[in-house]
């Protein structure tokens, strides 16, 4: 995506803000305006007015009246900031649902290829990191600007009306601040972009120590010094960089900040002492004056370029995220819906992860009606799961073709082809939600919600009369935030997995290692579940358990990547090839493991 400049990134951080809440963004934009531009009126004119009012005796009553009339302004303006403080806090999770979650939308249309890219990760990472609080904060610092800008110019009208001479103590410096100011933002720039991966580093290492599934082996093994020595590494290394770059901002701010202080602080000081000593000066009060305006002028011009360098910065960085938030709409508006698969068909698919050097995947040919069942099966690394993968549409092929009904898979919308499955993966997750919600993945509408997800457990064997699960379907899966929750064993977590496949019904299934942590009877009869109840539905399932793979119409066996054999279990057999081998190896490892008394239920789980 080609690049935007700063202020195209900035129009489109505000106009986020814009879409979650119109008044949100008008009320940021005039509230951190507008009280930049009363402290002109309050700090400049009204100081100048009072010298004035003293050195020429104007009533007391007057001035009076017109300090009322400040003060009353200030109140209003501070009743307004206040306001809008605690407007901004109600209306902050609008702009959280604007952006945040249009990025995770977006997310479920990556690629897995994209996951395989460190680069992709940094650049992920930094869309992550300036959601939010960026978009709101550019609007703050929008308005706050926009009120140094023209609080500026105000002063510097106020002051050039004393004397024309005190325009080259801000003109000047405004020149030179906003130059040096733009280095500083580029390299404030840089630091941030070289950081991301030794960032992501750091952050890797904090989550290996409080996520759940790393506490096992963090305990077991003694990897401590290795994570430390990991993270370390990284922090030393942000430290280095960010040496390096903090040093010249260092340099530019001074240039930045002393052509200011130098020139529009102490030389305008000086102007004033000398014009009042040695010049012709008959409003003495307001040159006096003037030294409180050129020190505000002054702030006011030092805060313009901090905001500018702020708004430089902070909308190159929103850059990443508008990456993410403008993906094309049209890449898949074309792309044809599809409601019912009747056939998938892989013809001499090969594919290649990228960076990888060899292909997992090489010229595999077969096809996939609606009503048929599969096994794929094959040593660990055969490419069983890299194949499953491509058959969702999850990876792009790197030779061949998928078609679907006919048609090639790229013509086909993904969001409503990934709709017709019902998947199992090998590295299946639970999270931190209700039992219900675990099974429908949504929140239960009504009684049939839950009658779906009783019967869906029960179909995959899962015990819903568990002690453990004191609220029953309401129970939350997992303790990280509820104590009464309920941690689910590896053999619970697939079941819940296998009954999500169950609740949902979909037209083509697919099961990859999804019975693993189960014991032979347990799978045998989850496996005879799916298979009833998949009646007329397509099924393709892995599985390591070559028992399992009878029940399927024809079975494939990998290697290397390719489809080494294929057929029914009789068939293979028959063939006296690699099946044949993995099966009766199998079948005897069975035999001398299970105990005498348990070897007739064991003939009849093998047939």
């Amino acid at each position: 995506m080609k690049k935007n400049s700063s202020f195209s990134n900035l129009l489109y951080a505000l106009k986020q803000v814009w879409l979650a809440d119109k008044l949100l963004l008008i009320f940021t934009l005039f509230k951190n305006s507008i009280e930049q531009i009363f402290y002109v009126f309050f700090f400049v004119y009204l100081t100048k007015y009072i010298f004035n009012c003293i050195e020429r005796n104007i009533p007391y009553t007057n001035l009076f009246r017109f300090l009322v009339i400040a003060c009353s302004l200030h109140i209003v303006v501070h009743f307004i900031c206040g306001w809008y403080e605690a407007y901004r806090k109600v209306k902050t999770p609008a702009v959280y649902r604007q952006i945040f979650h249009r990025v995770m939308d977006i997310s479920d249309d990556l690629e897995l290829k994209d996951y395989e890219s460190p680069d992709f990760y940094d650049k992920y990472a930094r869309a992550l990191d300036h959601c939010v609080d960026d978009a709101i904060d550019l609007a703050i610092k929008t308005g706050v600007y926009i009120g140094n800008v023209i609080s500026t110019v105000m002063s510097l009208v106020i002051v050039i009306s004393v004397d024309p001479a005190f325009v080259f103590f801000l003109i000047v410096p405004i020149f030179f601040s906003f130059y040096f100011g733009r280095k500083n933002s580029r390299t404030q720039y840089d630091r941030e972009q070289s950081i991301t991966r030794d960032k992501r580093i750091a952050d890797y290492v904090k989550r290996v120590y409080y996520e759940k599934k790393y506490a096992a082996e963090v305990r077991l093994f003694d990897i401590n010094s290795l994570m430390l020595e990991k993270q370390e590494n990284a922090v030393l290394q942000m430290e280095k960089v960010s040496l390096k770059y903090r040093l010249k901002s260092a340099f530019y701010s001074f240039l930045m900040k002393g052509s200011y202080s130098i020139l529009a602080g102490v030389l305008a000081f000086f102007y004033v002492i000398l014009k009042v000593r040695y010049g012709n000066v008959t409003d003495v009060s307001s040159y006096v004056a003037m030294i409180t305006a050129m020190a505000f002028s002054t702030d006011q011009l030092k805060a313009a370029v901090e905001n500018r360098i702020f708004l430089s910065n902070g909308a190159k960085l929103f850059q990443n995220l508008r990456e993410f938030l403008e993906r094309d709409p049209k890449e898949r508006s074309d792309r044809l819906k599809v409601s019912e698969i009747a056939s998938i068909e892989l013809k001499n698919v090969s594919f290649t992860y990228p960076g990888a050097k060899d292909p997992s995947i090489r010229n595999v040919s077969f096809r996939w009606n609606k009503g048929e069942k599969l096994a794929i099966v094959g040593y660990n690394g055969a490419g069983k799961t890299t194949l499953i993968k491509l058959l969702m549409g999850l990876y792009p092929v790197t030779e061949g073709q998928i078609l679907v009904n006919g048609m090639d898979i790229g013509l086909i919308d993904p969001e409503s082809y990934r709709k017709c499955f019902g998947t199992v993966f090998q590295d299946l997750q639970v999270f931190a939600m209700t039992l219900s919600e675990n099974v429908l993945m949504r929140r239960p509408k009504d009684e049939n919600d839950h009658e779906t997800v009783r019967t869906a457990l029960q179909n995959a064997q899962f015990d819903i009369a568990h002690p453990g699960l004191t609220g029953g379907l309401d129970t939350v899966i997992s303790r990280e935030f509820d104590e009464e929750g309920f941690v689910p064993s590896g053999g619970q977590s697939q079941k819940i997995a296998i009954a999500r496949v169950f609740a949902q019904n979909p037209d083509m299934v697919i099961l990859d290692e999804p019975s693993s942590a189960l014991d032979p009877l347990a799978e045998y009869n989850m496996y005879n579940n799916m298979m009833k109840l998949s009646e007329g539905k397509g099924v393709v399932f892995i599985s390591h358990r070559l028992s399992s793979a009878r029940m399927a119409d024809t079975i494939y066996l990998m290697k290397d990547g390719c489809i080494a054999e294929h057929g029914s279990h009789e068939e293979l057999m028959a063939q006296n090839g690699f099946y044949h081998e993995m099966f009766l190896l199998q079948a005897q490892n069975y035999q001398e493991s299970i105990p005498e008394e348990m070897l007739k239920g064991a003939a009849a789980y093998y047939g």
